[in-house]
């Protein structure tokens, strides 16, 4: 099979994949507010669903689904386990609803994220001796989400161009800039699992956020034992290098070994850029729940850490790249966790959307860097050590 013909199969994969994660988030979901209520007066009759018109004091306005109205009596609508009456809000409702103060404190907590993106990566860079700018990280960071939200490629597409503008600021060492896009993305993953532990094992008492930070714990875990043994001088010593060099892109993969392994001579940048993550996402995953509270979903108790695990975790989900921008993937895992005890399905599925739409508004100033080309190389390499051979990383 050609590169061509793989790459659409994966493609229409992927298109096919979203689209039933998408079905299943959606299924159930009502546009508009529905009443189910008894037939007769009976509570024993038959329940019928239907479009809720108007409520008044003592009866509903319902629309059946030939399109003719009727009132119901209160006494008929049918309750819940609660002992409520069973009406369902829908979608529509869901947004016009929407407490519009606490979407502007969304917008405005989610300002610093994309700052602290570039701040982050600026680490990255100067722990590959790679000299730039902070400006320019900051401007690569805002690229790179402007193409991950609005052309809605997929969560790994603003990585390629965050890799090529970053080569593009080096003639000697772009191997290695491509390698530490990679590496700050998995930077930012453990920044996330740390804000799951936390919520998880830190402040909330529910069984199941508790379970998720315990499973975050353990990633973490082993993300950490993981690169202290791939930079491990001992274990480098016993890989034949024949082996490697045999490898396809063995150069390329070399450098790159060498890129990740130079990394524990920085420790301390490292460590600073994995508590730097930790702090950005948890100011965004600090917005999100802001749009959860303007929905009105439940906060009662010590709900709050259970949002900040939830969510959490559905952007881990969704960074798989199996779906277009994680759409149907995020959505699910909201319904799989937040429904029937923290909101409704129109709810939690409004919740995907504003998410959506508030990372999709922060990443706009991004169009001026990936559409003007304010990315560019200005003059020459930036290498603060050029001469420095890479089989000395240590």
């Amino acid at each position: 099979m050609s590169a061509s013909i793989r790459k659409r199969v994966m493609f229409f994969l992927r298109l096919l994949l979203c689209a039933v994660f998408v079905t299943l988030a959606i299924r159930g979901v009502a546009i508009h507010d529905r009443v189910s209520f008894h037939a007769t007066d009976e509570s024993s009759s038959k329940i019928i669903e239907a479009r809720l018109v108007e409520e008044r004091v003592n009866d509903v306005v319902v629309r059946r689904d030939d399109g003719t109205e009727e009132s119901v009596p209160r006494r008929r609508i049918a309750l819940d386990s609660g002992g409520q009456d069973l009406i369902e809000r829908g979608l529509l409702t869901a947004f016009q609803q929407t407490d519009k103060v606490y979407v502007l404190l969304a917008i405005v907590i989610f300002a610093p994220v994309t700052l602290l993106q570039g701040w982050r990566l600026w680490i990255m860079m100067r722990a590959q001796d790679i000299q730039i700018s902070l400006w320019e990280c900051i401007k690569i960071s805002y690229g790179g989400n402007f193409l991950n939200y609005v052309f809605m490629i997929g969560t790994t597409s603003g990585d390629v161009f965050k890799a090529y503008c970053a080569a593009s600021h080096t003639d000697t060492h772009k191997t290695e800039a491509v390698a530490t896009i990679f590496l700050d993305r998995a930077v930012g993953l453990v920044g996330l699992l740390m804000v799951m532990t936390v919520a998880g094992l830190g402040f909330s008492s529910d069984p199941l956020v508790r379970r998720i930070g315990a499973i975050a714990f353990v990633a973490c875990a082993l993300l950490f034992v993981g690169l202290a043994l791939f930079t491990a001088k001992w274990l480098r010593a016993i890989v034949p290098a024949g082996l490697i060099g045999r490898m396809p892109g063995a150069d390329h993969f070399r450098r790159g070994f060498e890129a990740t392994c130079r990394l524990s001579q920085h420790r301390g940048m490292v460590f600073g850029a994995i508590g730097l993550a930790a702090v950005l996402q948890s100011i965004a995953i600090g917005a999100f729940v802001a749009c959860a509270r303007a929905l009105h979903m439940d906060f009662t108790g010590d709900k709050v850490w259970d949002y900040f695990s939830f969510i959490a975790t559905g952007h881990v989900v969704a960074a798989i790249p199996i779906s277009a921008q994680g759409l149907g993937t995020m959505e699910l895992t909201y319904k799989t966790l937040f429904l029937g005890s923290h909101g409704t399905l129109s709810q939690l599925l409004c919740l995907a959307i504003w998410v959506r739409l508030l990372q999709l508004a922060w990443s706009l100033p991004g169009a001026a860097v990936t559409l003007v080309g304010g990315w560019r190389k200005k003059g020459g390499a930036l290498i603060a050590n050029p001469d420095q051979p890479l089989s000395d990383t240590g």
